[in-house]
């Protein structure tokens, strides 16, 4: 009785509690639900692309090979295909160590080489550009290494390219901000301001232990990625008065590509302008020229030409030699009239010809046989790099290079110096 007037009392029948019990954890269930979906469908919004390359390298360091090991994690962020906002994130983080008996140089950094946002903004009904801003990559001109069109990253391929990677040779980027003004259905307007925003990178350094450690030679994988100064963030600031402004068009005329472009850059007070063209006879052809300008030009227009003046040019062309095999050939060149024509005897002589050959064969659809070099002929010499990537199953790789300096010792490429020699073996997952 004490039991039932306590339910009268409260309100509460025993089947009364019991429904509400249940009803409380079936909402709880469903609430849980809700969340997972919220959650499933946010994932679904963001594309995230993760990369790790783990590879063991010997290194020739002018007396005997040291050995060293090299691990690279990559983690991009993409937002879903959408038609108005494209947003990408990408860090980088590198943990790298080689050792010989003349010491060990080890390095450790975290880079993020894209940040950036990409917009469309309505100007009017019927016209919308396209607006590009944060740290990200501009392709002007055209060229896997040599690239005179290139008026942001340099012509020669030499400010960043990982030059044993399967991948594309350039891939340097800038702060930038830069807006797309469409002119037609082939044809854009494209100015740009890169602002002298400081370089951020935050890593442990790089440490040299022993007498004659920092005579240790990297491969490429590892070239020009030490910091110096002490442990933590490495700050260059930048002033205004440093800023690059510049400005493209590109156009189809016929079969041709057409791109003029003009950069000026402040911190050098350089007026940089270049032409490429590109079009298809048998192969696709590509030339640039390019003229640097300032304050102090030489006299005379050929003089002029000669000494401020490059062009770069290429070739490409993929040949079917049967079901599932492909041969891809492509040479280039790169000119400098106004350095030497002829062999100066010293490693650190600028000459007025490279060349650069690549063969990749594909035997099938999951193997790549790849040859590459850098040939500067008037000292006869050269750099080769031979290896293979094979794609044993989805996303996971397996690499292997072999890059050797073919020269003498007074040669821009030569045989008996610190990484004259490097090989290189791993693997590579992308999930």
């Amino acid at each position: 009785m004490v039991g039932a007037a306590s339910w009268r009392l409260s309100g509460h029948r025993p089947g009364a509690l019991r429904r509400r019990f249940t009803w409380r954890l079936l909402s709880a269930c469903c609430g849980a639900l809700l969340v997972l979906a919220v959650a499933s469908h946010a994932a679904a919004e963001t594309v995230v692309e993760s990369e790790i390359q783990n590879q063991l390298l010997a290194v020739w360091d002018g007396n005997d090979l040291g050995l060293g090991g090299v691990a690279v994690g990559r983690i991009e962020f993409r937002n879903a295909p959408a038609p108005m906002v494209q947003a990408r994130l990408v860090l980088n983080t590198t943990a790298a160590q080689l050792q010989s008996d003349t010491g060990t140089i080890s390095t450790a950094f975290v880079d993020v080489p894209r940040a950036s946002l990409r917009f469309r903004f309505p100007v009017t009904q019927d016209y919308t550009m396209r607006v590009s801003v944060g740290r990200d990559r501009l392709a002007w001109g055209i060229g896997s290494l040599f690239n005179a069109g290139d008026l942001i990253f340099g012509a020669d391929g030499s400010g960043g390219a990982d030059f044993t990677s399967t991948g594309d040779l350039r891939d340097e980027t800038s702060w930038l901000y830069s807006v797309y003004l469409p002119l037609g259905e082939r044809a854009y307007l494209e100015p740009v301001f890169l602002p002298p925003f400081p370089e951020l990178s935050l890593g442990d350094g790089s440490e040299a232990d022993g007498a004659g450690g920092t005579g240790v030679a990297a491969p490429s994988l590892l070239a020009g990625q030490a910091l110096d100064g002490a442990a933590g963030a490495a700050v260059v600031p930048g002033g205004a008065d440093e800023s690059r402004l510049g400005l493209r068009l590109h156009a189809v005329l016929g079969g041709l590509s057409l791109e003029p472009a003009y950069l000026y850059d402040g911190s050098e007070d350089m007026h940089h302008a270049a032409f490429s063209v590109q079009g298809n006879l048998w192969a696709d052809l590509y030339a640039a020229a390019r003229l640097s300008l300032d304050d102090k030009l030489p006299s005379g227009f050929g003089s002029v030409l000669e000494e401020r003046g490059s062009t770069s040019l290429g070739a490409f062309r993929t040949f079917r030699i049967g079901r599932d095999r492909n041969l891809t050939a492509r040479m280039e060149g790169f000119i400098r009239p106004g350095a030497s024509w002829s062999d100066q005897e010293r490693p650190d002589a600028e000459y007025a010809v490279l060349l650069h050959p690549e063969l990749v064969y594909a035997p099938g659809r999951t193997l790549n046989i790849i040859g590459r070099a850098v040939v500067s002929p008037l000292d006869s010499s050269a750099l080769l790099i031979v290896g293979y990537s094979w794609n044993i199953f989805t996303g996971f790789y397996a690499e292997s290079f072999v890059a050797a300096q073919i020269g003498d010792k007074d040669a821009v490429f030569g045989w008996d110096r610190p990484g004259s020699l490097s090989m290189s073996n791993g693997f590579r997952y992308r999930f």
